[in-house]
């Protein structure tokens, strides 16, 4: 039976559970694991052979790509705090791609007793640490790890004039789910200007399509880091970095803070 409702007032509110570790990381999956914009973008940037890190790595997604490459000779490690993200990683690993293997780590005390060619933080992964402290930590040990001369390539999310305007910004997408059904995705950031973080309520609504299943609400919460491209400039000179070119999207365009909510910075090490 089908309740109607006189008014939006008599609804029953949602009710979200939070999202389970592992469930997480199987809807991260889903939505990205076919994704490949970034590494379209990032692979003419990198040198053909070394050993390469990537920092918070998830499902092995870029990270397997980049080893895969035949035509190079790199050994790529890929690091993460999730053990449930590592092991989707490691049960997505191919015999014909090249050397390539996953630790779990905590990005703000990376620990190797070996140095890297490369060191790449992609898709936004450094903004997940939150304060000044986490991050500034994190890219001192960046610097400590890579060879003279190394490379560290970021892409970081940047909150645009309009966002900060705004405060608050909604987005939903829908995904198929491989055993039937459909999972909508709705995206909440709200900007606090005070402390310069976003707030990310990430919504998932699991609707199997069957009568014999129930539906399910789950969510996360957290906080990101919403600084400016100054501020991250900042970071990474104060670090030991010199940044060498500065991209807005995935063309190579010109970072502008009235368009780009992404800039991808690429670094040397100072001598």
């Amino acid at each position: 039976m089908v309740t109607i409702y006189e008014d939006y007032a008599d609804e029953p509110k949602d009710i979200f559970l939070p999202l389970p570790e592992k469930l997480a990381c199987e809807f991260y999956a889903l939505e990205m694991d076919s994704y490949t914009a970034d590494i379209n973008f990032i692979e003419p940037l990198l040198p053909r052979q070394g050993t390469f890190l990537e920092m918070g790595c998830g499902t092995g997604r870029i990270t397997r790509r980049l080893a895969g490459k035949k035509e190079t000779d790199r050994l790529v490690i890929g690091m993460d705090i999730s053990i449930p993200m590592l092991q989707r990683a490691r049960q997505r690993r191919h015999a014909e791609e090249g050397p390539v293997r996953y630790l779990c780590m905590d990005m703000v005390r990376p620990a190797f007793a070996t140095l890297f060619e490369v060191i790449l933080i992609p898709y936004n992964t450094l903004n997940l640490l939150g304060t000044a402290d986490k991050i500034t930590a994190c890219l001192s040990g960046c610097r400590q790890l890579l060879r003279p001369g190394g490379t560290l390539l970021v892409q970081l999310f940047i909150p645009t004039e309009d966002f900060i305007a705004r405060k608050k910004t909604f987005q939903f997408q829908m995904f198929d789910r491989p055993d039937g059904g459909k999972i909508i995705k709705e995206l909440v950031k709200q900007y606090d200007p005070q402390s310069q973080s976003v707030r990310i309520e990430e919504r998932f609504r699991v609707r199997p399509m069957r009568a014999d299943l129930a539906k399910e609400d789950w969510h996360a919460i957290y906080r990101v880091a919403g600084f400016s491209a100054g501020r991250w400039l900042d970071y990474l000179r104060k670090s030991g970095f010199s940044p060498t070119a500065v991209y807005g999207d995935y063309s190579g365009g010109q970072y502008e803070k009235t368009a780009n909510s992404s800039i991808f910075i690429a670094t040397l090490t100072l001598s």
